[in-house]
């Protein structure tokens, strides 16, 4: 018994020996955002949805347009600058305003998450994508005096695929100061997103 109990010990020491021998590697920090591309003739920046400005660093060579919506992966640097680490392009719409937008077909999305932030509306959405492109619309019915809005989505004839997560903003400026609703054609239904001016 008190062999094993020895045993037990000096295998614990070694284990902690062992464990302290490593060298901590620390993962660097980073965020992700959505942002738009701010560009002039010899820089370009990111505007987050709250105003701040990012700043890339020299080695950061991209080729963004103005106004793009992009989702950002970067690592902030010590010298106020941060590292792009990836972007990618997000589609970018504004709202139509037509007669009876609830009779414009749309097929059915899976909704992941939908919010308000600065003059924009952000959806992530899960949709059935092979290899043709899809579209969308933000639709306002001109026909009421309150905002009343339709999202709509579109496969075209793109065959049945894959579930595809994807990501899209819609500029919402006029709305900016107004509450409003919009309606989403989902797998279990219609359903109704209410946004309050906070």
């Amino acid at each position: 018994m008190r062999n094993r109990a020895t045993l037990i010990f000096l295998t614990l020491i070694f284990l902690v020996f062992v464990g302290c021998d490593k060298d901590e590697a620390r993962i660097p920090n980073y965020f992700v955002e959505f942002a738009t591309v701010v560009k002039t003739k010899s820089s370009i920046m990111f505007e987050l949805d709250n105003g701040y400005v990012l700043t890339p660093d020299k080695s950061s060579n991209y080729d963004l347009d103005n106004g793009n919506r992009v989702i950002l992966n970067y690592t902030p640097l010590e010298s106020g600058s941060i590292k792009i680490n990836s972007v990618q392009v997000v589609f970018l719409g504004t709202i139509e305003a037509v007669e009876n937008p609830s009779e414009i077909e749309s097929d059915a999305v899976k909704i992941i998450s939908i919010w308000k932030s600065g003059k924009y509306l952000n959806i992530s959405l899960q949709v059935d994508y092979h290899s043709k492109a899809h579209s969308s619309g933000l639709f306002k019915d001109m026909q009421l005096d309150i905002p009343i809005l339709y999202f709509k989505y579109s496969r075209l004839d793109d065959p049945p695929g894959a579930p595809t997560l994807k990501y899209l903003s819609f500029d919402i400026e006029n709305l900016r100061d107004e509450n409003f609703s919009i309606y989403i054609n989902t797998h279990e239904g219609e359903r109704k997103f209410d946004f309050y001016i906070k």
